[in-house]
């Protein structure tokens, strides 16, 4: 400790330059070298692709992210056409089902008056027949209402 500080009292330096500092030197650049070769540049490359790994997968995924959404959209926009041709084709199902029933009550009402007008032209014929029966009839059956009032009043 006497002999440093008497370098530092007699003005000396703490670090002599003589022929060890370049051998020194020579030995730090290369391990520098060595360990710059064999260290650092794989750790480097490894990190590096590392790095194009991870900005490759994030681009792909990025990609993946835009086609989804547009097929997405794609799909969106085909059950859009799908549901205004869907409900066209029940709109005309519809119409068609309407003009069906229209005609099936128009001919079920023809159908109806026709078996009405049968029924009361049958009902007018046995009208006729009974008065005509009856009409021939009126003679006996006057005589018998008469027998008989003048059966009670007696």
């Amino acid at each position: 400790m006497s002999s440093s500080l008497l370098c530092i009292a007699s003005g000396g330096s703490l670090v002599d330059l003589d022929g060890t500092f370049f051998i020194q030197l020579g030995i730090f650049f290369v391990m520098f070298i060595f360990l710059y070769v064999a260290l650092f540049k794989p750790v480097l490359r490894l990190i590096d692709a590392r790095r194009e790994a991870t900005d490759g997968a994030t681009e792909q995924a990025n990609e993946t992210r835009e086609k989804a959404a547009k097929l997405a959209n794609d799909v969106d926009a085909q059950l859009v056409d799908i549901r205004a041709v869907a409900a066209k084709e029940r709109a005309r199902l519809v119409d068609a089902a309407r003009q069906k029933e229209r005609e099936l009550l128009a001919s079920a009402m023809d159908a109806a008056r026709t078996e009405m007008e049968k029924a009361r032209a049958e009902m007018a014929r046995s009208a006729e027949t009974l008065r005509s029966q009856l009409h021939g009839d009126i003679g006996t059956l006057a005589d018998a209402v008469a027998s008989r009032m003048i059966d009670k009043a007696s």
